[in-house]
């Protein structure tokens, strides 16, 4: 028995290891030579033929709320039932094979066994490129349409299918699910989830949806969206796709878009040479907007549109409540109202035509963007004005008799006769008011220096200029300047117009409750503030994004306090008197100051076309907290129509404020 040698036994071993080594990197370089060299033609083409495509996704929107936390705007999801068009790629391939044209062709076989025989074969038609391509969309509509009426069997109601709109989509967007049903009801959605078969493809997809839960209430203030999928600013820009965004176009919707639409994300998807989607990847999540805490409270605004809509069927109107020492808006109103849905959702049927009707001007929002001749709720600054220029408040002025109307007083500038609502007799300051005398005011507004003043007060408590208002919903309105009545072209008569809230003026809502709040706070002319704040999203990582102050002043007017005092004291008799104009507005525990106000509307040729009424007064007397603004187009008369809502107005308000005592009493 020999032993191996122990030298020749480690050779041997390393021998063996070196031979598989070297089978190893044989069996490496085949499959290198493989992939590089034999394969390479269908590895070039699967990446020329592949492609990644970019989709911008949209963020959720951020929240409008009340100053109570009440939702006004929201963000849901919606549900959209799509069909993914890459996986109905085999069902396309079918169709088309079952419908291509083919022909029977004869061919004769070889003798077997000393008999002939004919073979029956089919093959294709020769078609044009164009022929083809034409089956192919038949096909493709085919499968489509039947997996739409498989889906609307599931559903229980018809869904309509547009051949169009799938070509559109399909040549557009392909790597993006075709659009079936979008915004499903919750029911719809959970039938989809249940049903035990659904067709090739067809699959849920949720998507941010913005909703108005109170429908038109602060329609106008609120603003609408329209469809815009283009980047934001500080955004990528360049996508292959975009799915629906929005952004707003009026309103808080348009003034604080940049906040609400957060951020949009980004995701990437690999598509095959067919443009079929085969995988998806999230770059960058969608990053959502912050909340916009508005001053509104709901129940104002609610009972302030609620009152107006009681005036009578197709009112046109507004109503404008502010805190008089803070600027703070607490109800902004317009009717006709506009239900901001209806521009993510779709109009129902007729509202279109509604919103672009020219009488009714749905669209537009009567309480700062439309202008209208005040009429006699201008008469509080011609009293100051007066006042200003030596008035006495209680020298009497004698109001003479209409020869045309013995019961009506009237008044002569030149020869031109003013009528006067009010009948003929002795007036002072106070009864002059709350009888809303022409004839009282255009008399003293013709004394030397006095539209003079009026011309000043008016300017400086911002008559004819934009407040700047960021809800792109403004009208300047119009006021002559001091430079104007001191002008050769200025005459006696445009003096007696003006006293009466005629002539050259036009105002906006908002600009006369702010002229009110100023006459109730000792002369400041404040700022509106619609926004309190802007949060995060939940969850909420500070409570406070970003405050905006209160209280802001524009200017201060210097109106002496003695004169306010006496002002005061005779718009409180104009709804506390009997006699007094205003006195539906009088509401009782909350002493209301105001004034009526009826004004002509004339047409291009001169023509008297109607009136607007309106109501303008601050409460309470002892310590004015809010003042109220209602203007209604075609009404009967200031005191019949515009001062009622004034007091339901007011009511509210006064809850309002017995509320804010009862909490800070707690917090105290």
């Amino acid at each position: 028995m020999s032993l191996l040698d122990p030298a020749e036994h480690d050779n041997r071993a390393v021998n063996g290891l070196a031979v598989l080594v070297l089978a190893g990197l044989v069996v490496l370089l085949v499959g290198l030579w493989w992939i590089q060299v034999a394969s390479r033609h269908t590895y070039q083409g699967q990446l020329e033929i592949q492609a990644v495509r970019t989709v911008r996704v949209p963020a959720a929107r951020g929240r409008i709320l009340d100053r109570t936390g009440v939702v006004l705007a929201d963000t849901q999801p919606s549900f959209n039932l799509g069909l993914y068009l890459e996986e109905l790629s085999r069902e396309f391939r079918q169709e088309y094979g079952r419908i291509r044209p083919v022909e029977v062709v004869h061919r004769a076989s070889l003798w077997t066994f000393g008999r002939g025989s004919a073979q029956v074969v089919t093959q294709a038609v020769r078609l044009s490129r164009s022929q083809l391509e034409e089956l192919q969309w038949t096909a493709r509509l085919r499968v489509v349409s039947n997996a739409v009426r498989q889906l609307s069997e599931v559903l229980g109601n018809p869904i309509a299918f547009d051949a169009e709109r799938f070509r559109r989509h399909y040549l557009s967007q392909l790597a993006l699910p075709y659009p079936v049903l979008v915004n499903l009801k919750v029911e719809q959605a959970a039938r989809v989830a249940e049903a035990p078969a659904l067709p090739q493809g067809a699959d849920i997809d949720v998507l941010p949806l913005r909703v108005y839960p109170f429908q038109a209430t602060a329609g106008h203030l609120l603003g609408y969206l329209i469809r815009d999928d283009r980047s934001a600013e500080g955004e990528e820009a360049d996508y292959s796709y975009r799915l629906p965004d929005y952004r707003g176009v009026v309103g808080i919707e348009a003034a604080y878009d940049s906040f609400l639409r957060g951020r949009a994300g980004v995701k990437s998807v690999w598509v095959n040479h067919l443009g079929y989607k085969q995988a998806e990847q999230i770059w960058s999540p969608a990053e959502p907007g912050l909340d916009v805490v508005l001053t509104l409270d709901w129940r104002i605004q609610l009972a302030a549109e609620q009152a107006l809509l009681r005036v009578g069927a197709n009112v046109r109107g507004a109503v404008v409540a502010l805190d008089v020492n803070t600027g703070d808006v607490l109800a902004l109103v317009s009717v006709p109202g506009l239900n901001p849905n209806h521009f993510v959702t779709g109009f129902p049927a007729g509202e279109y035509d509604r919103l672009r009707d020219p009488l009714l001007r749905a669209q537009v929002n009567r309480a700062t963007q439309e202008q209208y001749v005040p009429g006699s709720i201008l008469k509080p600054l011609v009293a100051l004005a007066a006042l200003d220029r030596g008035l006495n408040p209680s020298a009497p002025y004698m109001v003479q008799s209409d020869p045309a109307r013995p019961d009506r007083g009237c008044i002569y500038v030149g020869r031109r006769k003013i009528r006067d609502t009010a009948p003929p007799g002795e007036y002072n300051l106070r009864r002059a008011l709350l009888r809303s005398s022409n004839s009282y005011f255009v008399h003293h507004g013709l004394q030397p220096g006095v539209v003079e003043r009026l011309a000043e007060l008016g300017v400086r408590l911002g008559l004819g200029q934009k407040i700047g208002l960021p809800t792109r919903q403004e009208a300047a309105g119009v006021f002559p300047s001091p430079a104007q009545v001191r002008s050769a072209s200025w005459r006696d008569g445009d003096t007696a117009n003006l006293c009466m809230g005629q002539g050259p003026v036009a105002v906006t809502p908002l600009q006369m409750a702010l002229v009110y709040a100023a006459l109730a706070n000792g002369g400041r002319l404040l700022q509106p503030r619609l926004v309190d704040r802007l949060e995060a999203p939940f969850p909420r990582t500070s409570s406070s994004v970003q405050q905006f102050p209160a209280g802001l002043v524009r200017r201060t007017v210097a109106l002496p306090m003695n004169h306010l005092r006496i002002l005061h004291e005779a718009m409180l008799a104009d709804t506390e008197d009997p006699e007094g104009t205003g006195r539906e507005a009088a509401l009782p525990g909350f002493r209301v100051c105001g004034k009526t106000g009826t004004a002509q509307v004339m047409d291009a040729q001169g023509r008297l076309r109607g009136y607007t009424t309106w109501f303008v007064g601050f409460a309470p007397y002892e310590s004015p907290s809010f003042v109220v603004a209602v203007m209604v187009e075609d009404g009967g008369s200031g005191g019949a129509t515009c001062a009622p809502v004034a007091r339901e107005v007011f009511r509210a308000l006064q809850e309002y404020g017995q509320r804010n005592a009862t909490g800070w009493a707690k917090r105290g």
